[in-house]
């Protein structure tokens, strides 16, 4: 049995699906639920965990749940939109990524491939003020 969250499965409600399939969706917020995707656990009359799923409408969720897509194309929309599910729950304060900001590693800057100059500009006109 997965991990249950009451706050992560009632957040989907009035969401837009994330799943977004091509041909597929059906764009309602009304159908949308928390479809949980593929996991070691799933089966059986078990669900995997909670922020392993993504907000999706009735007709994406039975596309995926009933294999209609390719392989590849149901893994990429299922990767797609339980990503973009779990930046909505950050955003939210649902999911909370504990970072301390003393002891994170910044990415190095990546130096730019053309190099940079400035833009020139014409000058600006003089206020009344400063023409007196």
């Amino acid at each position: 049995m997965g991990i249950i969250s009451t706050k992560l499965r009632n957040s989907a409600q009035g969401q837009q699906c994330q799943f977004g399939i091509p041909g597929v969706c059906n764009h309602n917020p009304e159908t949308v639920v928390l479809c949980h995707a593929p996991s070691e656990i799933k089966g059986l009359g078990n669900k995997g965990h909670d922020y392993h799923a993504a907000f999706g409408c009735s007709a994406c969720h039975e596309a995926l749940d009933h294999h209609k897509l390719d392989r590849w194309e149901e893994l990429y929309f299922w990767y797609r939109g339980v990503m973009r599910t779990q930046n909505i729950w950050v955003d939210k304060g649902l999911l909370i990524i504990p970072v301390d900001p003393a002891t994170a590693k910044r990415r190095p800057k990546r130096k730019a491939k053309i190099p940079s100059r400035p833009i020139p500009s014409r000058p600006f006109p003089k206020r009344e003020k400063e023409r007196a």
